[in-house]
């Protein structure tokens, strides 16, 4: 049984600053061209991996880029078993030359010279059948000449090595001995095959909300019949994906509308059902008002809904969750309060302390006498502050 292939991935910003880049900054877990010429070459030389076995034979190496062409980018590779090397007359270690501040780039690659076993250029996916070693490390350069800055998404490695040639009869490996050109017309098909082999074994990774890619979400809100998702942000319709389930079997209740809401507005809705207000019509005192707010049909729904949110966007999603005979009301309630209209303590209004007036189009002005003499004075004189400035 052939031994499963590992790798190494360079896809996240923590992993970027392991490296060295020049000219190249990370943004959105990518590596991308910075600098004030519009053109030009950035470099980015990756921290050492570690195989965890001497005389590695390496297998592969994927760089995945936008905005640049494979001609733009050149690959070095270096490599080697042993950690101390010789510079200068001196003995060092490649990771105390790799860590030192006081080295530019340049110099650093230079002291690495004797450890290069591999450049390739015009090319993002490389056969690392030649390159041996416990430790490995590249550098990588990338020639932006776009008006959108180039960018690598990220890098792969993959280890041990495994060629098709070596299931082949004795005599084609004999024979593709000296050239090897066998063993890389393999490498072509072999590269598709792992591909393909990768994805299917990672194909449930499409059909989970949590970590599916972007792309795949549209696909997953089609087979459920979501609509509107173009008004979902990508968290919030990654969240109505995986209560899709449980919201279908809630369709057509209070709380399926209460959680579809909520789902989308981040805070719970209010939600008064016409047959509860029935209920209370029979007091005079209360008909006319709660039958001008909602109604006097049971088959009615009002979904009252804080400032702020689109209402023709939660009309739509409430139109999807209610029954087709149920009227919806929707109410956009207003940041203060009217008698006998939408005023909820608490949710649209709220009682507060005492402050005195000020004309700062703010504050409400209390009870008071203009060009009269204030209270605290004309108690003091015994005067009736009711009266007195009239």
């Amino acid at each position: 049984m052939r031994e499963k292939l590992k790798y190494f991935i360079i896809n996240k910003e923590y992993d970027y600053r392991r490296g060295i880049a020049e000219n190249m900054e990370v943004h959105d877990n990518a590596l991308c061209y910075i600098s004030k010429k519009k053109y030009g070459v950035g470099r980015f030389l990756t921290r050492i991996f570690n195989a965890g076995e001497s005389e590695t034979d390496w297998h592969r190496l994927v760089i995945h880029h936008e905005n640049a062409e494979d001609e733009d980018i050149r690959v070095t590779v270096y490599a080697t078993d042993e950690i101390m090397i010789k510079v200068r007359n001196k003995e060092t270690t490649i990771f105390d030359i790799f860590e030192d501040t006081a080295l530019t780039l340049s110099e650093k690659l230079e002291m690495f010279r004797p450890l290069l076993k591999k450049q390739v250029s015009g090319v993002s996916d490389i056969l690392l059948h030649d390159v041996r070693g416990q430790f490995l490390w590249l550098l990588i350069e990338q020639y932006s000449s776009h008006d959108a800055p180039s960018r690598i998404n990220d890098i792969r490695i993959f280890l041990p090595a495994e060629s098709w040639i070596d299931r082949m009869p004795q005599i084609y490996r004999r024979s593709d001995s000296k050239g090897h050109f066998l063993e890389r017309y393999l490498g072509i098909f072999q590269t598709y095959y792992e591909e393909l082999d990768a994805e299917i074994e990672g194909i449930a990774n499409h059909f989970d909300p949590e970590c599916a890619e972007s792309e795949y979400l549209e696909m997953l809100a089609g087979w459920l019949s979501i609509s509107e998702t173009s008004v979902w942000t990508e968290e919030q319709l990654r969240r109505l994906l995986l209560n899709a389930v449980q919201l279908y079997r809630m369709r057509g209740t209070k709380e399926g509308l209460s959680r579809l809401l909520e789902l989308y507005m981040g805070e719970k809705p209010f939600i008064i059902e016409g047959f509860s207000v029935r209920e209370k019509t029979g007091m005079s005192k209360n008909e006319r008002v709660l039958t001008e707010m909602y109604g006097n049909s049971p088959y009615t729904v009002t979904v009252l809904v804080k400032p702020g949110y689109d209402i023709e966007v939660i009309r739509r999603l409430a139109q999807e969750m209610i029954p087709a005979t149920t009227e919806l009301r929707l109410v956009e309630l207003d940041p203060y309060i009217f008698l006998d209209n939408y005023a909820y303590l608490g949710v649209n209004s709220s009682l507060g302390n005492y402050r005195p007036a000020v004309l700062d189009g703010k504050s409400p002005l209390m009870l008071l006498t203009l060009g009269g003499t204030p209270p605290e004075k004309d108690q003091e004189k015994g005067g009736n502050p009711e009266t007195d400035g009239e």
